[in-house]
């Protein structure tokens, strides 16, 4: 019962021909379909799509979070609606979705929960896979929303989708800069960061298997011409190992490795020094990394 992962997102782009080149050729995704402008990609481990993109922009145009079965998408759609959150329900909407019930967030975000049509029992890095290039990530992981009001979002979450709260940043007691929450098992599948202006999207995150991964991964962006905005590393706040960097439309990509499960009935962990919280290694976030898209 409850939401499983980060089934997939939507990324809004300048360019669809140029981004769909680095997503297939430098990321190293397979191409699913294509449906009313939107091209649909995955990472190779199931006919799902991980990431799609659409032309018009940046930013975040929609993401989905997996559901274990058919009575979590009426179990939620019950309480989103006794909560005054307008649902919509739809069937065969997206490549590999047998079921879907979207809503939005008072952060102006749309959410899906998702039933997923096949998914195999459990992602292998060789049986079952696409051939790999580029980076060639296992999964999405997790994404990170830019929001106005982050204790805000966070709470939304909590109430519709139970979520809990694993970190925050609180540049002052009470104000909350930022916020990691979850709703699997893992430290964070959807985190927050508080913005003033008007983007919506922090960063995505693909699942890798570890640093040698991402010391790899470093060398295709190279080979390519994309530069690394940040790490690898090993952030404080969660422990995950991490590498950023752009897409051509300015979306920030994040590698993430050994994800830490937490657990969901501790109180959570406040922190006031956002440097300390990013690096356990003391690498500083770059000036570049206050801008979302």
């Amino acid at each position: 019962m409850g939401v499983l992962k980060l089934a997939h997102g939507v990324l809004k782009v300048n360019d669809l021909p140029q981004s769909l080149e680095f997503y297939r050729e430098v990321v190293g995704l397979h191409e699913i379909g294509k449906q009313n402008g939107i091209v649909y990609l995955g990472c190779g481990a199931d006919n799902n799509y991980d990431l799609a993109l659409t032309e018009g922009g940046s930013g975040i145009s929609h993401f989905a979070l997996q559901v274990h079965q058919e009575d979590d998408l009426a179990y939620f759609e019950k309480k989103l609606t006794e909560l005054g959150v307008r649902t919509n329900r739809v069937t065969d909407a997206e490549p590999g979705e047998k079921a879907a019930l979207q809503f939005q967030s008072p952060s102006g975000h749309q959410i899906e929960l998702v039933l997923a049509e096949d998914r195999p029992h459990y992602l292998h890095p060789v049986v079952g896979r696409k051939p790999s290039r580029g980076i060639a990530p296992l999964d999405a992981d997790h994404i990170t929303l830019n929001a106005n009001d982050v204790k805000g979002l966070a709470g939304f979450l909590r109430d519709t989708l139970e979520f809990s709260v694993a970190d925050v940043f609180e540049p002052v007691a009470g104000v909350w800069g930022a916020a990691w929450t979850h709703g699997s098992d893992f430290h964070h599948d959807i985190a927050i960061v508080g913005t003033p202006d008007n983007t919506t999207l922090h960063h995505y995150a693909f699942l890798v298997a570890g640093i040698d991964e991402m010391k790899r991964a470093c060398d295709v962006l190279g080979q390519y011409g994309y530069k690394v905005e940040a790490g690898p590393g090993r952030h404080s706040v969660g422990g995950n190992l991490y590498t950023y960097f752009l897409d051509p439309s300015g979306n920030r990509i994040e590698l993430s490795a050994e994800m830490p499960r937490a657990d969901k009935s501790r109180e959570l962990i406040s922190w006031n020094d956002f440097p300390t919280a990013f690096s356990a290694w003391g690498a500083f976030p770059p000036e570049s990394f206050a801008k979302g898209s």
